[in-house]
């Protein structure tokens, strides 16, 4: 899996394509895309910018079978219910995005309410275990090349870990990690890490925040790069190496983005922005939003 990606969430059909477009010019060809961002027709006209579908690696999420935050609002408790319909909305995702595969499938997040900060009950662990049945139903097909997670915390990954139906674990977990988190949020990544699966950030620069983060400004001014490049800096150089999510259409940005692959902070510089507390960015610094423990 490629070290950055392109996020597209928030953007129109129009302003999409045009970002996937930009990025593919800049060398940038990891695009992450989801079925609740409503733009995968603008995302599939972006793709077509490519000149061959093997140079680009494409993520996708599905939701949750519980789901009351936003579109699609929905309740679904039957275990075999929840399985088809995630492979129905996987199979509409692959359709909608005129592919044949998708290179990285992950599960948008545990079935529980928006905010919720408690572990993975009976309930939810088996509604994330119905939907992941169907997740390796799709690996065993071909029609995605790997299946992963995002904000599952530890007792959720547990609960498909631990589970006798279980053939493939998480290749990744798509988490909130940015300066002001500190290095290890709740002892997430560093999970993550023993049991092999892969942290991808997402939010990295906490929505604009660490741009304004004086200690990231300093460092950047030091160094002649952007705060934001010293941040992104921050996040790829942990011990976990996480991946991580960019979200820009500016070709300016884009390059700016992937030259943090070129350089690195000193263990001083590490060492200090491990130690902020500021911005907290979305959950009030929790890296997931959909469970903690």
């Amino acid at each position: 899996m490629p070290v950055i990606a392109l996020g597209t969430g928030g953007y129109d059909d129009a302003t999409v394509e045009e970002a996937v477009d930009k990025a593919f010019k800049s060398g940038l060809y990891h695009v992450h895309t989801a079925y609740d961002y409503y733009n995968l027709h603008g995302v599939a006209r972006g793709l077509r910018h490519a000149k061959n579908r093997s140079d680009v690696f494409v993520s996708a999420m599905t939701s949750p079978c519980k789901h009351t935050a936003g579109r699609p609002v929905r309740n679904v408790t039957d275990l075999t219910q929840c399985q088809e319909l995630t492979k129905t909305e996987a199979e509409d995702v692959i359709k909608e995005l005129s592919l044949s595969y998708i290179d990285l499938l992950m599960l948008h997040g545990p079935s529980e309410p928006f905010g919720y900060q408690g572990g993975c009950d009976e309930t939810v662990c088996e509604l994330n275990q119905a939907q992941w049945r169907a997740y390796q139903e799709l690996l065993d097909e071909g029609k995605v090349r790997a299946i992963g997670v995002s904000n599952f915390c530890q007792s959720c990954l547990r609960c498909l870990m631990e589970h006798n139906t279980t053939t493939e674990l998480p290749a990744v977990n798509q988490i909130q990690l940015h300066v002001g988190m500190g290095p290890d949020p709740e002892g997430l990544p560093s999970f993550c890490q023993k049991h092999g699966i892969v942290v991808q950030a997402y939010s990295p620069l906490a929505s604009g925040g660490v741009v304004d983060n004086l200690a990231c400004k300093a460092i950047g001014n030091a160094l002649n790069r952007t705060a934001a490049q010293v941040g992104l800096r921050w996040v790829l150089q942990q011990r976990q190496r996480p991946a991580l999510v960019v979200k820009t259409d500016s070709e300016v940005y884009l390059a700016q983005d992937l030259e943090v692959l070129s350089w690195e902070l000193s263990d001083e510089d590490m060492e200090k922005l491990d130690r902020e507390i500021s911005p907290k960015g979305q959950q009030d610094g929790r890296p997931s939003w959909g469970c903690a423990m």
